[in-house]
């Protein structure tokens, strides 16, 4: 818990809430910044219950010097009112505060060429099942691991929230996000939304939820170079064979010429923005995308959002889902920087 609050310290969580507008107009047991910890800690302590994890944050705060408030330990109906009134926005924003900086950082490890190498991976995650997240959620189609891409499979009978993320494969840290909002966010929109952060430079690597007219467009007008994988569904027109093997085509609906790797018409193939073959040989860019960062296996390696576990999210409406998985992200950040410190 000290270390969430010299990560996070107060003056930077007041600021945050300030800027969300979710400052408190009078006093309360249970203050915004008081929950903003809260929601850190059951993300932190996923097995503990409400009364369990408020007893560790106070523990925490006053070992760690913190300013805390004396009396009565606060009921779960008392912290869930509070966490409604808090919103996800001010953990939401919190992340792109503390993330900011690494967006602009690159390490020796990640980069290829001329390019700044990124990757982007979706994710899943089922949410408790309840009338409101079945409503805003449904039993949406959900996310294999291994090939980290959409699929049909409703297994588990539970709704699930899809995510997008960027992030780099030396601190397996999670540079940004971007939560499906149903109804109006299919893969397509959230890869749009992913791209804003992109630049000339960059050189994206991701799986086939780029694979769409939508996300393509964002990725192209960002200036970014793209290298991601297609489905053997997406239909490839290609017109000149390269020296190192590659073709220069089009995809069906893609905005931009692309280069193809790999046979395409009944396999899924590599397709790439990057026309210059000496530049990047296919069987460099083969083996770069085979090494991509991985959201589940990146959030795993912490111990959080680990796939493994049967039920990790406890919110039963859907700004509690989003505001939870922003904090799962936060506490994802500190382990990330603790692991670099330590060198594990």
């Amino acid at each position: 818990m000290g270390l969430i609050l010299r990560t996070f310290p107060p003056h930077l969580v007041d600021a945050v809430v300030a800027s969300c507008g979710r400052t408190e107009h009078r006093q309360r047991l249970l203050p915004s910044r008081t929950t903003v910890y809260f929601v850190l800690a059951i993300c932190l302590f996923t097995q503990e219950s409400y009364a369990r994890v408020a007893e560790l944050l106070a523990d925490g705060s006053l070992w760690a010097g913190a300013e805390h408030a004396a009396g009565r330990p606060p009921t779960t109906a008392a912290i869930s009112r509070a966490r409604a009134r808090l919103g996800p926005e001010p953990l939401a924003g919190l992340f792109a505060e503390v993330t900011r900086s690494s967006l602009a950082r690159t390490a020796p490890g990640d980069r290829y060429g001329r390019w700044r190498v990124v990757s982007a991976d979706a994710a899943a995650v089922a949410v408790p099942e309840s009338e409101e997240n079945r409503s805003c959620y449904g039993l949406r189609p959900a996310v294999v691991p291994a090939q980290g891409r959409f699929s049909n499979s409703t297994r588990g009978a539970l709704p699930r929230v899809h995510v997008l993320a960027l992030g780099d494969r030396s601190s397996l840290a999670v540079r940004h996000a971007v939560l499906e909002r149903p109804p109006d966010h299919s893969p397509g929109f959230l890869a749009q939304e992913l791209c804003a952060v992109l630049g000339p430079g960059d050189l994206l690597l991701a799986g086939d939820e780029f694979d769409d007219p939508v996300a393509l467009a964002a990725a192209c007008a960002s200036g970014a170079d793209l290298l991601w994988q297609t489905s053997s569904r997406t239909p490839l027109h290609t017109h000149a064979v390269l020296p190192d093997g590659s073709r220069i085509g089009e995809l069906a609906g893609s905005p931009c010429t692309v280069r193809v790797i790999g046979a395409g018409t009944s396999i899924a193939s590599l397709a790439t923005t990057v026309l210059d073959a000496q530049a990047a040989p296919a069987s460099e860019l083969v083996a770069l995308h085979r090494h991509r960062w991985r959201l589940l296996a990146s959030l795993a390696s912490s111990g959080t959002l680990s796939p493994g576990r049967p039920q990790v999210l406890r919110s039963r409406w859907p700004d509690g889902v989003e505001q939870e998985l922003w904090g799962h992200f936060l506490i994802h950040h500190i382990l990330c920087g603790l692991r670099h410190l330590t060198g594990s």
